[in-house]
This record gives C-alpha cells, sequence and structure tokens, in this order.
C-alpha cells in the first residue's frame, strides 16, 4: 500500500494548524505590545496616538503590514463559527437550496470531496505511477471540497443579479402607494402581495419579524446587509434617516428608484462597450486564420505544385 497520500495529506494538515496558530499568536502578541508601549509613554508623559507608534515601527513590517492583516481576517473567515454563520446567511438568501444548512452543506463538503478523491486515486493508479496517483488524489480531494462552496456563490451572485433588476420597479410601487396615502409598512405588504420575486422573500421575511415585535429599523438593516447590495443598503439607510428627521419617504424612495435606474443604464453601457474587445480575441485566435486558410490555401497548393515540378 501506498502511503505518499496519507504523508501529503498529514502534512497538507499540520502546515495549515502551524499557520494559524502562528498568525493568532502574532495578532495577540502584536496587540499586547501595542498596548504596553501605549501604556508606557502615558506613564512618562510621552504619550502618543496608534498612528504614531505604528510609525515608529520597522519599514518592513509597515510595508508588508497589511498583507498579514488581510491573511488574518482570511483565516478568520476559515473559522469554524465564522463560517458556519457566513454559510447560514448565504443559504438564507438564496432560499436554502435542497434543504441544506451549515451543517448539511459541510457534509456535502466532505462527501464530494470523498467522491471526486476516490476518482483521482483511480486515474491515478490508472497512470500508474505514485506521484500521479497522490497528485489525481489532492486535486479530486481538493476540487470535491470547495465545489459546493462555488456552487454556493453562483447561487449568491445570480440572486443578487436579480434584485438589483427589480429593485427599482419594486421601489416605484412602495413610492406610489406611500403618495396615495400608506404607511411604509402597509406599502411592503402591497409589494409583498402584488409582486412575487426573490426581493418580495425578503421583504415578507422582514415584515414578519416586525410582526412578532423586533423593530423595524434592525429588520429592515439585516434584511439590506444580507443582500450584501451597495445600493439597497444605502436605500435603507436612507429611509431611517428621512423617517428620523422627517423628510418625506416616498420622495426618498422615489430618488433611489431614479438613481439606480440610471446605474443600470450605465452599467448596461459599459458592458456593451467591453463587448467589442470581448469578441476581438476569438475574432483574431479563430476566424481570421480560418479565413486566410480558406482563402490562401488554395493558391498555396498551386504554388507547391508549381515548385515540386
Amino acid at each position: 500500500m501506498n502511503a505518499l497520500p496519507f504523508v501529503i495529506g498529514i502534512a497538507a494538515a499540520v502546515g495549515a494548524y502551524m499557520l494559524t496558530i502562528g498568525i493568532i499568536a502574532s495578532r495577540a502578541a502584536d496587540a499586547t505590545t501595542l498596548a504596553r508601549e501605549r501604556l508606557a509613554r502615558q506613564e512618562v508623559g510621552l504619550g502618543q496616538s496608534a498612528v504614531a507608534l505604528r510609525l515608529e515601527k520597522p519599514f518592513l513590517e509597515r510595508l508588508f503590514g497589511p498583507f498579514r492583516r488581510w491573511v488574518d481576517r482570511q483565516t478568520m473567515r476559515l473559522t469554524p463559527d465564522a463560517q458556519a454563520a457566513n454559510f447560514r446567511r448565504q443559504l438564507d438568501f438564496v432560499g436554502n437550496p435542497l434543504n441544506l444548512d451549515p451543517a448539511g452543506l459541510q457534509t456535502l463538503r466532505i462527501a464530494a470531496a470523498a467522491g471526486l478523491g476516490a476518482i483521482g486515486t483511480a486515474v491515478g493508479m490508472f497512470i500508474g505511477t505514485p506521484f500521479a496517483t497522490g497528485l489525481a488524489l489532492v486535486i479530486g480531494v481538493a476540487l470535491g471540497f470547495y465545489l459546493p462552496v462555488f456552487w454556493l456563490d453562483q447561487l449568491v451572485r445570480d440572486r443578487r443579479t436579480e434584485l438589483e433588476a427589480s429593485l427599482p420597479n419594486a421601489l416605484d410601487v412602495v413610492a406610489i402607494s406611500m403618495e396615495a396615502g400608506l404607511g411604509l409598512d402597509r406599502a411592503l405588504e402591497q409589494l409583498v402581495r402584488h409582486q412575487d420575486d426573490s426581493l418580495t422573500l425578503l421583504v415578507a421575511r422582514a415584515l414578519r419579524e416586525i410582526q412578532l415585535g423586533r423593530p423595524r429599523a434592525e429588520a429592515l438593516e439585516e434584511m439590506a446587509d444580507a443582500t450584501g447590495i451597495e445600493d439597497f443598503t444605502s436605500l435603507v439607510r436612507g429611509i431611517l434617516y428621512a423617517e428620523r428627521t422627517g423628510v418625506p419617504i416616498a420622495r426618498t424612495i422615489a430618488a433611489h428608484a431614479a438613481q439606480m435606474r440610471v446605474k443600470r443604464r450605465l452599467k448596461i453601457r459599459t458592458e456593451a462597450a467591453r463587448a467589442s474587445l470581448k469578441i476581438l480575441i476569438p475574432t483574431v485566435g479563430c476566424v481570421f486564420p480560418t479565413l486566410w486558410l480558406i482563402l490562401l490555401g488554395p493558391a498555396l497548393i498551386v504554388v507547391l505544385t508549381l515548385g515540386s515540378k
């Protein structure tokens, strides 16, 4: 039995564990050191800001500090609690496809990793070399483990595209309902009653939470944060600000709807302008060689025939 795949797996696991422990320890050490330096300077009357203390650090440390912090954030996203919360938020946003929850998604990832790892091992054994077997096993496990995540990310992107397309019309419905004399909650109920899409599902959930006693501001902000759409988040903040200051909410909603239509029109024009550049590569690489072959091929055959004579 070849032990190379097991050695590679154990080495990868140990390396990931040591990297995580090192990043967490370095973060704690940096925070503790910075706090101690500030306290020491306050005691001797040399109080300085955090910016001044960071400028006293070596140049290389300040140069690679942002990259290390980015790695820290990405590592913290991979912790079990943060990853489960992220999966829960994404699954709720796309409507829980296949009735999955975070635990079910992790089970799907493990099953896919095992299945594709077995297929990769079979392919490597068919090739016949130990290195090919180990490489195919690693590629199959990695692909199977992350393929469900890519699938979920694609569902999230598709859902956001649907929301961005339906949001201006929905805002018009809410604005017209409020101009007719309805309040915000009643206007949102009219939207849910007369429109059936992914946006109304989020609005209906927020309305149920409000009816159960949750503050309107918290329910609307959570709904906007769940979408991940910047325009929607700014809209909700504008509605809450208008409600606090007494500005007509219908006017705010109508202005946001018009602004989103302008942004969508500009986005369409930008994509249309990029289409010519995207078509250029297949045109030059595929169409032109074929045309040259058709047009110059017979002439080339004639020239070669005459040259052979």
